[in-house]
């Protein structure tokens, strides 16, 4: 992730941290302009279903253990002592990534409110999620054999890259509130502060969005770069190119992660949040601070009721995100290099959508909420496209045509999603508490992640086709926006400062008991040392 920075004005001498503490710091971090934060990943998981294929077979020929597969043909290969079609092993693997992050989450997430444990965890997993990425190129045909170790590698990655993005999402309140114009309009009218700080989340969330997707542009450039040095030295067509350039790919993208990620973590301004209380452990504080988190819904109901609806609509994206990417793995033959075009159309698209939406959201002055649902509304045309493909065989995401339109489409109404979830999930939150909250956020995420995946997947497996999918993606996705319209931003506002204002008393009234104990315990100190024979 590569950081600029402006110089400081004089009220940036002191910094507001999530705990409302004032702490010294000596700069202001531009989070905006991160240019790793969307990885090309997909390169990872398409040499993993790539390598199951090459151990599978076709379960409808006569002799399946002696045919393998091809495009057009269903593939079965064998986990432990199961028979299971490569598809679905793909749609479980998704959804056991999402499992295993919730979990992780769920036991650091909290932690990183703490000191400078955000910021030291997000450094472990970027590391990992790097290191798993370029431990590919130890993986060509010859791992088909044994390719559930690229498949536990590819695990790793997914893991901590997921995770990862979950801590990058929680810098965002943080940073909307320390902008020097939401400073300065807190002298203004309440309503004008309110708009002002929520047009300055929105737009730290859309511009780093696009500029996490200048970056994917830039390494789809450098990727096209790759491909026509892999065409000299195999003198061969780009599109002949064997599948072992995926592998290429992925080391290139952990390398190019690694470029731009470390040096911020090395010139950051370190905001540090209250140290771990003495009595806490470290491995069950995350579990206790969720629970708090979830008994929470009393006071704030408007967030958990934005949460239901998020986790329907992750569950949606998510499994959408998942089937696709098995069919454009399958019709397009694990084709790395044509892989790479269409994400570098994804990424051009990305950005026109993330400043789009932000450009016209500033120019009608509409809500987060609205520009929210007007981008899961267009995404929902996705899945609905994908259920035409059951009905004929002509379109539908029949052909890889429709597939370069897909990653246009994904683009530019997929990726404000992203920006405008994130955003309007800060907005429901109380001061002080982004980031046991947005562990909740992304452990909400990742369970719907878990879910949907596993639910298309046995689906899939029963019906031997992965298209049935799309019907449970769409119904997903239709549901939440009536959800998310139920969500009163208003009473959401009330009942946020009625919080905040309950939290300020009872750490005043914690802190006024803490310092009239120890002045009864110097009190008794001092007499017991006066009384004393030894004096």
């Amino acid at each position: 992730m590569v950081g600029f920075w402006r110089a400081n004005d004089p009220e940036d001498a002191i910094a507001t941290t999530e705990t409302s503490a004032i702490v010294p710091t000596t700069g202001t971090t531009r989070h905006e302009y991160d240019w790793d934060k969307i990885n090309n990943y997909s390169y990872v998981p398409s040499m993993v279903q790539y390598l199951a294929v090459l151990n599978g077979w076709n379960p409808a020929a006569t002799d399946p253990a002696h045919i393998g597969c091809s495009n057009n043909t269903p593939c079965d290969t064998r986990v432990g002592l199961a028979t299971i079609s490569v598809e679905s092993v793909m749609l479980l693997n998704n959804g056991l990534n999402a499992l295993i992050q919730a979990i992780i989450l769920t036991t650091i997430g909290s932690l990183a409110d703490c000191g400078n444990n955000g910021s030291h965890m997000l450094l472990v997993i970027t590391l990992i999620a790097c290191a798993a990425q370029m431990a590919f190129l130890a993986f060509d045909d010859s791992a088909s054999s044994y390719w559930g170790v690229p498949l536990m590698v590819g695990l790793i990655f997914q893991v901590a890259y997921g995770a990862s993005l979950v801590f990058y999402w929680a810098l965002f309140p943080q940073l909307a509130v320390n902008e020097p114009e939401v400073r300065a309009a807190r002298r203004a009218r309440a309503s004008d502060y309110d708009y002002i700080e929520s047009i300055t989340r929105n737009h730290i969330s859309s511009i780093s969005t696009a500029f996490s997707n200048i970056g994917f542009f830039l390494l789809s450039i450098i990727l096209i770069g790759v491909t026509y040095a892999l065409v000299n030295y195999y003198h061969m067509a780009w599109d002949d190119l064997p599948q072992y350039s995926l592998s290429i790919f992925s080391a290139v993208c952990g390398a190019y992660q690694l470029v731009f990620a470390v040096p911020w973590f090395v010139f950051q301004r370190h905001r540090p949040g209250p140290p771990l209380p003495s009595k806490a452990n470290y491995w069950t504080y995350g579990w206790k601070k969720v629970g708090q988190a979830l008994q929470e819904h009393r006071r704030l109901p408007q967030t958990f009721l934005f949460l239901l609806g998020y986790f329907v609509l992750s569950t949606s994206v998510s499994s959408t995100n998942s089937v696709t990417t098995v069919l454009i793995n399958a019709m397009t033959n694990f084709n790395g290099p044509l892989q790479t075009y269409m994400n570098l159309v994804n990424a051009a698209c990305s950005i026109i959508g993330c400043l789009g939406f932000l450009g016209i959201q500033k120019w009608f002055r509409l809500s987060t909420k609205t520009m929210l649902q007007w981008s899961t509304g267009l995404t929902l045309a996705i899945p609905l496209w994908g259920c035409v493909g059951l009905i004929t065989n002509k379109f539908g995401f029949r052909t890889v045509a429709e597939w370069w339109v897909y990653q246009a489409w994904f683009g530019l109404f997929c990726a404000p999603f992203y920006a405008y979830s994130q955003t309007m999930m800060s907005e429901l939150i109380p001061g002080g508490k982004q980031n046991m909250f947005f562990a909740l956020f992304g452990i909400t995420s990742k369970i719907a992640q878990f879910v949907g995946p596993a639910v298309i997947g046995g689906i899939t497996q029963a019906a031997q086709n992965t298209r049935t999918g799309f019907i449970v993606c769409a119904v997903c996705q239709a549901l939440p926006l009536a959800l998310v319209a139920l969500v009163d931003m208003d009473k959401a506002e009330t009942r946020i400062k009625i919080y905040e204002e309950q939290e300020r008393r009872k750490s005043s009234s914690t802190a006024t008991t803490t310092t009239s104990l120890l002045e009864t315990s110097s009190i008794i100190s001092e007499n017991a040392i006066l009384d004393s024979p030894l004096k």
